[in-house]
């Protein structure tokens, strides 16, 4: 076969934050957890949920003026952790990951 396409359902599991600078305490969301749920669109009865942890970028934060569209921690929404785990995940590669976590490398590799 091939890489099978997925529908894909994300909740907000957790985050790291780091202190802007010795002398700043601000905040940092460095990392975020979040539960993947995938469904095969061509069978949905074959499903897969993962906790999927990803690094921000956050450095460049650390030694420029913050940005106007900075949110403070305290106002960062669920949602606003979604979106920045999945800024430059490109959907064919959440594909192939859960195809062969589901189906296997054989599956993956069309044998």
């Amino acid at each position: 076969m091939a890489i099978h396409n997925f529908n894909y359902t994300y909740q907000y599991v957790s985050h790291e934050s780091v202190r802007r600078s010795g002398t700043d305490s601000t905040p940092l969301v460095s990392s975020v957890t979040i539960s993947i749920t995938a469904v095969d669109q061509a069978d949905n009865s074959k499903t897969i949920t993962t906790e999927e942890t990803r690094a921000l970028d956050y450095f460049y934060l650390q030694d420029a003026d913050l940005p106007g569209s900075f949110i403070p921690l305290a106002n960062v929404t669920d949602q606003n952790m979604i979106d920045w785990f999945k800024d430059g995940i490109v959907t064919a590669d959440l594909d192939g990951y859960y195809t062969t976590e589901l189906y296997g490398t054989a599956e993956m590799n069309g044998t």
